[in-house]
């Protein structure tokens, strides 16, 4: 995290023992505001701040704009909620509110850990994110003296936020930063509004913080959705069977995955089986955008076998697809892929991969990042996939790195996924639609979703309210857990890990990696895993 090399000279204000400030930013410089013209009017437990010019360069130099600001402050529950509106010559991009000389603590709502020290280099959270550290705008404290306080955003919307908490001379500056939607933002924004107060318990702010994304998000329970299947409520055993990998290196053909289905089906009851196929098209990542039936893996014939035959034994089976990432060499990629590039609120180009192939670098040159909300994009991969359920008839699509999020100018990535996913489910209820990673928002979307990831370190979404994510979703574990023979990861990236089951929780389904010979060299340790499934299903299926 960076900082300014100067004392930004900035207007500082001071409500119910908080002292704030405010700064604009726009896509060419910072503005604070101009101490001397600002006007503040107390009205009972009512703010109010009007400011008619901005200052830039650290108060050096003046600007055209204007601020408004109202802080509400309740006295009973020791809340205070700010409201802020801003207008420049320039097109706004965010907004910041920062509150100084706050008491130190440690942050308590992390995905990662029960606590976090903050370093002198502070730390920084980024939301919508859907691997780590906040699933939800919400950052709660915990001081030496144990008192709780918490900085919440109560936008309706999937918007960008970022807090910032840095150390200073034994104090601390807590800085919540909005980012309007790129595809709206204008030379005015209205900040939507940030809640600050202390609570009795990490659940205590949880409690609230869930019914308000609720009602954002008309979000329904997990026993009452009509996007989960009846069959996908028994499921208590995911198995992710490897395919092929990047450099094409088959771990199990489509004849290998029916025999491992087969197998773990005569020692767990077969409904309780979801059958997860990373690589099922062939390269994985490399055939992104191109999905169809790999001849070296047995071609149509087999994968239609594969299915048939997983039907009548009673396991279902579940495609991955990527949602966001295709390989640029697919044909016609100029037509539908070019006009649908995914770029950052400034205009860059979303890019990046792996290291697929131990080349020590992540610049393959293949992997394009696309928006999944371009109508080029989504029209190619909702037909793709629809035809192959038409075609084959398997059960669930995963969609993978659903969560990822980007201010694209062009096109609000959020409403283009509901867009999608509705698109795909239409007429065929009996389909379930998973995805990667998890934010509150997400849990609209997709009712199971993949664990998050850092380096092999399982980022679970129960934590570190469960009730937030299990009255609505279910989770299982990422392609980087490691299978129980050789703690191999399969087409996925980190190549070995050795976390190889997951916790038994009620949001957090039983989840075994299968790569070649897994279950030959292995088989009491997946036996082990097995007996999770049959303990999850006992405490949370009836049965």
């Amino acid at each position: 995290m960076q900082d300014l090399s100067y004392i930004f000279h900035n207007a500082i204000f001071s409500a119910a023992g908080f002292k704030f400030s405010i700064e604009i930013f726009t896509f060419e410089n910072i503005y604070g505001l101009d101490e001397s013209k600002c006007r503040v009017e107390n009205e009972g437990d009512k703010l109010k701040i009007k400011c008619s010019e901005l200052v830039w360069a650290g108060g050096q130099e003046t600007a055209k704009g204007c601020v408004e600001a109202e802080v509400n402050v309740n006295p009973q529950s020791q809340k205070l909620l700010f409201k802020i509106y801003a207008k420049c010559s320039k097109t706004i991009r965010c907004v910041k509110l920062r509150f100084i000389d706050l008491p130190l603590g440690t942050i308590v709502n992390l995905r990662e850990s029960e606590s976090q020290e903050i370093p002198e280099s502070g730390l920084l959270y980024k939301y919508p994110e859907g691997w780590r550290h906040i699933s939800t705008p919400l950052i709660v404290l915990k001081t030496a003296e144990g008192k709780f306080t918490y900085f919440r955003s109560l936008d309706t919307i999937v918007r960008e936020k970022r807090f910032a908490l840095i150390p200073r001379n034994g104090k601390l500056d807590v800085e919540l930063i909005f980012e309007e939607n790129a595809t709206v933002a204008t030379n005015t924004i209205t900040v939507p509004a940030w809640e600050v107060g202390e609570c009795e318990s990490v659940e205590d702010v949880y409690s609230s913080h869930t019914i308000h994304i609720e009602t954002c998000y008309g979000l329904t329970p997990w026993e009452s959705r009509k996007d989960v299947p009846d069959w996908a409520r028994d499921i208590s055993l995911v198995a992710s069977i490897h395919c092929q990998h990047w450099t094409g290196y088959i771990f199990n053909n489509y004849e290998d995955v029916l025999e491992n289905i087969r197998w773990l089906s005569q020692r767990i009851d077969p409904r309780r089986i979801l059958a997860y196929l990373p690589g099922w098209e062939g390269r994985y990542y490399w055939k992104y955008g191109n999905y169809c039936a790999d001849e070296r893996m047995g071609g149509e014939k087999g994968l239609r076998k594969l299915i048939e035959e997983a039907k009548k034994i009673g396991v279902h089976v579940m495609l991955m697809f990527g949602i966001n990432i295709v390989n640029k060499g697919t044909e016609n990629y100029q037509q539908w892929g070019a006009p649908s590039e995914a770029i950052s609120a400034g205009g860059f180009k979303q890019s990046g991969s792996v290291d697929w192939d131990s080349s020590r670098h992540y610049d393959h040159g293949s992997g394009v990042g696309l928006n999944p909300a371009a109508p080029g994009w989504q029209n190619r991969l909702v037909t793709q996939i629809t035809d192959l359920i038409d075609q084959y008839g398997f059960d669930g699509v995963f969609l993978d790195i659903s969560a990822l999020w980007f201010n694209d100018p062009n096109h609000y990535l959020y409403d283009g996924i509901v867009k999608l996913v509705n698109r795909i489910r239409e007429g065929r209820n009996n389909v379930l639609v998973a995805g990667e990673g998890w934010y509150d928002a997400m849990s609209a979307i997709t009712p199971l979703v993949q664990s998050g990831h850092t380096d092999g370190i399982l980022h679970w979404h129960d934590i570190p309210h469960a009730e937030m994510f299990n009255k609505y979703c279910r989770a299982f574990g990422h392609l980087c857990l490691g299978d129980p023979s050789r703690n191999s990861t399969g087409v996925h990236e980190l190549g070995y890990n050795p976390i190889t089951r997951v916790p038994v929780r009620e949001g957090i389904i039983p989840t075994i990696t299968i790569v070649n010979d897994t279950i030959k060299k292995a088989p009491d340790k997946v036996l082990e895993i097995i007996e999770d499934a049959k303990e999850y299903a006992s405490r949370y299926l009836g049965g």
